[in-house]
């Protein structure tokens, strides 16, 4: 019984990935420098994930070891695969890949919207971005966990970010050109597969 309680993630700790991926997408990491990503990934390691599953532990490490090169070049491909201005190679939009078109501000982004409205919750300056950005639907993911929404937060998952961020985390491991993007593709892959697991029982006692 111990052995299978070791695989299943706390609050706690699903909360530190959430608002550690929240504020990978806002660009608030663009200018860490080793100091701070060492001192994330020293962070990470203390926390289950590291322990219980092997890719995750190895995407941890790259986050220590971060070079200077790897630093230096960091922005512009973060640039490359989320922002432009030429062609995504990572669309951040879930709209991206669930029409035949692949194209944003699409059906998908307003059943989004809608799911947020229910939540109670708006995009500030709504309009300015496509409310199906990753960074929106995490933001959205950790106000329900940290409210105790267990239903509307497993509801999201299921029929909104876990239905195309795998395809999103692929992108960016196939097109990263910087250890530090492809490492954080690795990272919110394992995180999520870790995610749908919980959800569909795999993981429960």
């Amino acid at each position: 019984m111990a052995a299978i309680k070791e695989t299943v993630m706390t609050l706690e700790e699903r909360l530190l990935y959430y608002q550690l991926f929240c504020h990978y997408y806002q660009g608030d990491m663009l200018h860490f420098g080793s100091a701070e990503w060492k001192q994330l990934g020293n962070i990470l390691r203390e926390y289950k994930l590291a322990r219980i599953n092997g890719e995750a532990g190895k995407a941890i490490q790259c986050l220590e070891e971060a070079d200077a090169d790897a630093i230096q070049m960091f922005e512009y491909d973060y640039n490359r695969l989320f922002v432009g201005p030429t062609k995504l190679l990572a669309s951040p939009y879930e709209s991206s890949y669930r029409n035949f078109e692949g194209t944003v501000l699409q059906q998908e982004t307003l059943m989004v919207r809608n799911f947020y409205y229910h939540a109670g919750l708006q995009v500030a300056e709504e309009g300015q971005m496509p409310d199906d950005h990753i960074q929106f639907e995490l933001e959205l993911i950790l106000h329900l966990l940290n409210e105790r929404d267990d239903q509307l937060y497993k509801l999201f998952l299921e029929k909104h970010l876990l239905q195309w961020a795998f395809e999103h985390c692929a992108g960016i491991i196939k097109n990263s050109s910087n250890p530090l993007t492809r490492t954080m593709g690795i990272l919110l892959k394992e995180f999520l597969r870790s995610e749908k697991k919980m959800i569909e029982g795999e993981d429960r006692c």
